[in-house]
């Protein structure tokens, strides 16, 4: 069985993507959008990850003509403003995920697999980047908090503002509870001013990857993030900043929405009880660590595609590949260049040959 993957293999390697008796994986497949009908037909299915990305579509719609499975995968968790504020979407007139064109769409989290499953037959599961250990680790000897957020944590300056401004309730009630703390956040803007209006200096934890920074840390609060999942999993207290108002499929034991409310809870969510960890476990289960995506794939494979209606996407695609400042029309200048020369005989007798092998 042939699988062609868009993207680069470092990339699938990441998300946990494993060799499978009788599988061969090819990638970079993003450089085949041009490819014959009959290449492309070598293949037994197309697996793409960039949404945005036009060859991803072109190929999606060129597979499907000749009935070879695609399959849309996800890389973290679904979130509503990354949805429809992110202005990498928004620059292409898309919404990330609406609609998803393929035939199958592996994404991460049990409940938004069923979201997606009005539309598309989509199942969950779990990237190994999330999640790279069997077994969740030990909490450390001292209590101390990891404050940080997602790599992207707002979307426009009022989402900013209020994160800015909750952020800020936050370390000032650490601070006054002489709780101990680090932040962890790679948004320099968001970072500066933090550490300009609270007027404390504090480490910014970024020297290693989340898993072995978490090793520190007795309980962590975060924006709604892949690494919530991550933090809950490792069996830390976790809370989430609550600081938008779109729906969120993503939900912690913990959830703060000011300054009152982290402090009237603090001691409970610093020292909790079995009970509350119990809940956030329950929660848990709807990211499956079990589920990976070498059979996650396979499994669609065998599944029988339906169709969908994806015109719209696809002509849109279309559009934004041919005004894309990368694409260039040669053949215009061709054209041009041809014109004037023509004059001349020698080079219009070698220009007509020229255009006979070219046009």
């Amino acid at each position: 069985m042939k699988i062609l993957f868009s993207e680069d293999e470092w990339y699938y390697r990441e998300l946990g993507l494993v060799d499978k008796e009788g599988c061969n994986f090819y990638f970079g497949g993003m450089r085949f959008y041009k490819k014959s009908t009959n290449f492309l037909s070598s293949y037994d299915a197309f697996v793409c990850a960039y949404y945005t990305l036009p060859h991803n579509a072109l190929l999606t719609d060129r597979f499907k003509r000749i009935g070879v499975p695609t399959i849309l995968c996800s890389d973290g968790i679904f979130d509503f403003s990354n949805a429809f504020l992110n202005i990498m979407h928004r620059k292409y007139g898309l919404i990330q995920f609406h609609p998803v064109i393929q035939d199958f769409f592996i994404c991460v989290g049990v409940r938004e697999a069923e979201y997606f499953s009005s539309e598309v037959e989509a199942l969950d599961y779990m990237p190994k980047r999330m999640i790279s250990m069997e077994t969740p680790l030990g909490l450390p000897a001292k209590e101390k908090v990891l404050l940080t957020t997602a790599n992207t944590a707002y979307f426009d300056d009022a989402e900013y503002s209020r994160l800015l401004r909750l952020m800020l309730d936050v370390i000032e009630t650490l601070d006054k509870r002489s709780v101990s703390f680090s932040v962890r956040i790679y948004d320099e803007r968001l970072l500066k001013e933090l550490l300009a209006y609270s007027g404390q200096e504090f480490k910014n934890d970024v020297d290693h990857g989340f898993e072995e920074t978490l090793k520190c840390y007795s309980s962590v609060i975060t924006t709604p993030s892949s690494i919530a999942v991550t933090s809950m999993y490792h069996q830390r207290p976790t809370a989430l900043l609550v600081y938008r108002d779109t729906p969120m499929f993503m939900q912690s034991g913990w959830m703060i929405t000011s300054a009152d409310l982290l402090n009237d809870s603090l001691d409970g969510f610093l020292k909790p009880s079995r009970d509350r960890l119990e809940v956030q476990n329950k929660l848990l289960l709807n990211y499956n660590v079990d589920n990976d995506l070498s059979g996650r794939i396979l499994d669609l494979i065998k599944s029988s595609p339906d169709s969908v209606k994806y015109n719209d996407f696809v002509y849109k695609s279309y559009e934004n590949m041919l005004i894309s400042k990368f694409n260039f029309n040669i053949e215009w200048y061709v054209r041009k260049v041809y014109r004037h020369m023509k004059g001349s005989k020698k080079i219009s007798f070698l220009m007509e040959r020229i255009k006979k092998k070219i046009f």
